[in-house]
């Protein structure tokens, strides 16, 4: 069931004929530089954002963000990607930014996926893909990969950008229903993840329906 769930969230909706690129470099988890028609450019890929691994302020570098780098190196070095844009082309530092697609795999997706980058959504909701991402983010949460297992829980920068709002919670359509105190709770709660917190409701009407109650602090 898992390699099935992975394959509906990773393989490819975009164009089967897209023009291939070259990597010429992977800089960390989630930027590569490639020969893009004769010129080199770098991607930013879109709704992602792995932990840091060459940031200039070297305290912000992690090991997370090493072996996230090393992920995406052993994945792209090399290869010929394709690219799908969404909104706007480029940022504010002039890169690209794009959905990468490997071998008709959205790369982007398999990021969150094995959990090196939560759905990044600061900049906005991915326009072709939220709810694959969702899916891919709650596989990678309830799997307790990498930047969601313990001891090396999602760094707090990432919160507010996956759940910026209550409504969020509806979306992700996951809830966590504490067997002792029959309280339930949203994904940004602290009590998320407690010990107790072993029964899980696909939406907030299934955790009413069962005699569990909202939590006061999170208010799902």
């Amino acid at each position: 069931m898992k390699k099935i769930l992975f394959l509906v969230l990773v393989v490819c909706v975009l164009p089967c004929f897209a023009e291939q690129y070259k990597v010429l470099r992977v800089i960390d988890g989630d930027t590569i530089d490639i020969d893009y028609n004769g010129k080199r450019e770098r991607i930013r890929f879109l709704n992602v954002d792995t932990p840091e691994s060459v940031h200039p302020d070297k305290h912000r570098n992690t090991r997370l963000g090493k072996q996230a780098s090393n992920y995406t190196k052993k994945r792209l070095s090399g290869k010929y990607i394709s690219l799908e844009f969404d909104g706007d082309k480029r940022g504010k530092y002039g890169r690209l930014l794009a959905y990468v697609s490997l071998d008709k795999n959205n790369f982007n997706l398999e990021l969150v996926q094995k959990g090196w980058s939560p759905y990044y959504t600061k900049y906005g909701k991915s326009q072709k893909y939220h709810d694959p991402f969702i899916l891919a983010q709650n596989h990678a949460r309830l799997a307790g990969e990498n930047i969601w297992s313990s001891p090396a829980p999602m760094p707090p920068q990432y919160r507010a950008a996956t759940f910026p709002t209550k409504s969020k919670n509806i979306a992700t359509g996951l809830f966590h229903g504490n067997t002792s105190s029959h309280k339930f709770h949203g994904p940004e709660c602290r009590y998320f993840k407690c010990n107790a917190c072993t029964k899980i409701f696909s939406s907030k009407n299934a955790a009413l329906a069962a005699g569990y109650s909202p939590c006061l602090l999170c208010s799902p």
